[in-house]
């Protein structure tokens, strides 16, 4: 079908769809929420975030009450568990709107807070016990409390084969007893529950389970960790020093942990695939407005081929991942498993991220002096730029990416 155009009349800022392009993937149910969600962050988010960036925190538990009374918080929660489902039913394209445009603020350290809930409750969501459900879930999907994902630990990212952290069952067989350090954990200083993979059996991956675990719980200590970007995102360093967990905190059984996180794991790369590309929309937003002002050598620097060259070489790849992400939504939208998914998921990362990376520099270049300044015409662009190196390891590293791409197509 094809929707009235929307948004921003620069080239390229938004995807086809929004411009009137005929779409094969998008309904009006897709365009109203879309509007909800658009209202949402125009009002409460974007105003405000480059003081919140700047400043390292922003109000995130206010912010998480707003979107929840605003049914863009969890959206693809089922109603039945206290979810917001937008009209027509939650589907991987409703995922993509949501995610592009909370990322519209250009300020991912923020948005990330927001998703990292896609990357944590899943596990209780699907495999939890009713009691976790009730306890944990409830009050996360409302809006009351946060949780945090906590996989990498400081000797190993994506080799989760290699988990140290440990979770050996106490003599009386209530509770587990777990030792060990978590990296780079998103959202880590303002989440009450952290859902954890540990190794309760042997070596690989069999021995791995997922415990949801009390941030407020006797030896969990959680220190921020200076990074160059996403400074509101609280990105964390979180030890477990004999921190004791009851057993029904257990998600699913013992030796499921890998398998559980593995089902969220494509959701996750997802949101980092989609954000890329906004990412990729907002540069060249900025490199087109800048270049329509700016004047050198008697002409407006939109003027010089070599300029105008730049910005189609933005758009040409931005476009192209853009167009890799809808067909693979909608292979997932009709069926498509994690086994037939995994392989091309890791390779649209590695694409989209590569994007990213290429429009950052690009935008950078149009914008010259004022890309390296906080604050001005280049904030934004100096910003994403900062933000590129987390987009691009989060979620599995290129070369992880490209390997397991390769391992999962059996050359």
């Amino acid at each position: 079908m094809q929707h009235t155009a929307y948004g921003s009349t620069v080239p390229y800022a938004e995807p086809a769809w929004y411009r009137g392009t005929p779409t094969a993937y998008y309904t009006e149910a897709h365009a109203k929420f879309r509007d909800r969600v658009r209202t949402f962050v125009d009002a409460e988010i974007l105003p405000h975030v480059d003081d919140w960036d700047e400043a390292g925190d922003f109000p995130l538990k206010e912010l998480r009450m707003k979107a929840a009374a605003a049914g863009v918080l969890s959206p693809w929660v089922p109603a039945e568990m206290g979810g917001t489902p937008p009209e027509g039913g939650w589907d991987e394209f409703m995922f993509l709107t949501w995610i592009h445009e909370f990322n519209r603020c250009g300020c991912t350290g923020v948005t990330i807070s927001f998703f990292v809930t896609v990357m944590s409750l899943p596990h209780i969501v699907h495999f939890g016990s009713d009691f976790l459900k009730e306890t944990v879930a409830k009050p996360i999907i409302n809006g009351e409390q946060g949780m945090a994902i906590c996989l990498t630990e400081p000797q190993g990212g994506s080799d989760l084969a290699n988990v140290k952290t440990s979770a050996v069952k106490s003599s009386c067989g209530k509770f587990y007893i777990v030792n060990g350090q978590k990296k780079f954990i998103t959202n880590g200083m303002k989440a009450e529950w952290l859902s954890t993979i540990v190794r309760t059996g042997d070596k690989g991956l069999k021995g791995l389970s997922m415990l949801t675990i009390s941030a407020k719980t006797d030896g969990v200590k959680i220190s921020k960790i200076p990074t160059s970007g996403w400074w509101a995102g609280n990105t964390t360093l979180i030890t477990f020093d004999d921190v004791k967990v009851p057993v029904e905190y257990l998600v699913g059984a013992e030796g499921m942990g890998f398998m559980i996180m593995a089902t969220a794991m494509n959701g996750e790369r997802l949101i980092g695939c989609q954000g890329a590309v906004t990412g990729c929309r907002l540069l060249i937003s900025e490199s087109i407005s800048f270049a329509r002002e700016r004047k050198t050598f008697g002409k407006k620097l939109i003027d010089h081929q070599v300029i105008r060259h730049k910005i189609a070489q933005m758009a040409r790849r931005v476009e192209s991942a853009q167009a890799h992400i809808d067909a693979l939504c909608f292979s997932m939208k009709h069926g498509a498993g994690p086994q037939e998914i995994g392989g091309p998921m890791a390779l649209l990362k590695v694409e989209a991220c590569n994007a990213l990376e290429f429009c950052a520099r690009e935008a950078s270049q149009i914008l010259g002096g004022n890309s390296f300044a906080r604050g001005g015409k280049g904030q934004l662009v100096e910003r994403i730029s900062r933000e590129v190196r987390v987009m691009v390891v989060g979620g599995g590293s290129e070369e992880i990416m490209l390997d397991l791409a390769a391992r999962m197509s059996n050359l």
